[in-house]
């Protein structure tokens, strides 16, 4: 494992984290690693490489000033890095370090130091024609789940019902599927199914969250899917940290093949840095609207918001015409022109239907009637065949792909 048989390998941590960086001191020093020291940024951890100090180097994606340039220089000095990185960052980083989910338990990472070791600098990869660590983590990746986004001007029409019906629909296909309730406003998802209203985001705003088993607590049991709820009042929304929203997402996108998110209204003056992120976490945006004169001019406010405020490309949102009743209401291809937006699905108002679910605290989608159907059609859209789906091309999901990484505070 190093090069000086008579000592064992030294790892030079740069977690951040407190209590991460506790518990892995315990683990790596329980398996034989001397630590060769503790560095709070990125500077400090080229410096020890530099210096020889270290036989590999543990590090954090969100350390303080750990650029590109940092971990090139980390590579020059010949000292390999592995880098634990949530979902979202990992793209940013390929061929800098060898790359470990952020959540990864004690001993895949002690194994990855060891392999890490014995490939050496990544520029310097004598293994190159060898399966490697990269690969096997892109895999990982790679199956981490689909975030679909559910958004909305204002004049309430009925996303939170669309969302919760949606993740029941999609879970009858066989996903595992999430709803979080992303509407920091004081979201309607826990009320709506009678969830305890103390778990969810509002229990991720105290203490510690880097734990896997402290996160799954906040999940609750829905009919079919699991549920993480949200914050009860708006002011609670300023103790949650833009980081910690990004880190959740990607946690749980390696335990759920669909992460749906209701995001409520998404409006300038109304959506804050914090719920950006959600929708950066998000690779499809459905902007749920009514189809009549009023409810058509608020949607192109939120959409007009998300491309010219957020940099949202255009080509990652679909409209869902929700509470369609054909009466003094524009057709389909009417919404389409309106929005220059595609119309994915046209959700018929069902009353009775939706009645039936509220007073028993369950989806529309298991209540039967037309409402119900149109649902079922659009989770198989969504989850199922592949040709109904316009990919965009290379260059436009490149170009999503770089507004994700960016920073919410930069996007004002």
């Amino acid at each position: 494992m190093s090069d000086a048989s008579d000592r064992p390998p030294r790892v030079l941590l740069a977690i951040g984290n407190p209590e991460r960086e506790g518990q892995l001191l315990t683990a790596l020093r329980e398996g034989g690693w001397a630590i060769a020291g503790r560095s709070l940024d990125g500077p400090s951890v080229v410096q020890e490489a530099v210096a020889g100090n270290a036989d590999v180097v543990l590090a954090s994606a969100g350390l303080h000033r750990l650029t590109v340039a940092s971990l090139l220089a980390i590579q020059e000095a010949g000292v390999p890095t592995v880098l634990l990185a949530w979902a979202d960052e990992a793209e940013a980083y390929e061929r800098l370090a060898y790359l470990l989910p952020a959540a990864s338990d004690e001993a895949v990472i002690n194994a990855a130091l060891q392999e890490a070791i014995r490939r050496g600098a990544v520029a310097n990869d004598p293994h190159a024609g060898e399966p490697s660590m990269l690969d096997a983590v892109a895999h990982a990746y790679e199956g981490s789940s689909e975030v679909i986004a559910l958004v909305s001007g204002k004049g309430a029409p009925g996303t939170t019902t669309l969302a919760i019906g949606l993740a029941a629909a999609v879970g009858t296909k066989g996903r595992s599927v999430l709803l979080i309730d992303g509407d920091l406003r004081g979201g309607a998802v826990c009320p709506y199914l009678d969830l305890d209203p103390r778990r969810g985001l509002s229990g991720l705003t105290v203490g510690p969250t880097d734990r896997p088993e402290r996160l799954l607590d906040e999940l609750q049991d829905g009919p079919g899917f699991s549920i993480l709820a949200g914050v009860e009042r708006p002011e609670a929304q300023e103790r949650l940290l833009p980081e910690r929203i990004s880190g959740t997402v990607s946690a749980l996108q390696e335990r759920f093949d669909v992460i749906i998110l209701d995001c409520g209204e998404t409006l300038s003056g109304v959506t804050s840095a914090r719920g950006a992120v959600f929708l950066r976490s998000a690779e499809r945006l459905l902007l749920v609207t009514t189809a009549d004169l009023l409810g058509l001019w608020n949607a192109r406010a939120s959409l007009r918001f998300m491309t010219e405020s957020l940099g949202v490309p255009p080509e990652a949102v679909c409209a869902v015409v929700n509470r369609g009743h054909g009466t003094d209401e524009y057709a389909e291809h009417d919404v389409e022109r309106a929005l220059g937006l595609r119309v994915l699905a046209a959700i018929p108002e069902d009353r009775r239907a939706a009645r039936r679910a509220r007073v028993n605290h369950a989806p529309i989608a298991a209540a039967g009637g037309k409402a119900a159907r149109a649902i079922a059609e659009l989770a198989s859209l969504l989850v199922g065949a592949e040709e109904v789906e316009e990919r965009p091309a290379a260059e436009e999901a490149s170009t999503w792909r770089r507004w994700r990484r960016q920073p919410a505070e930069g996007r004002r």
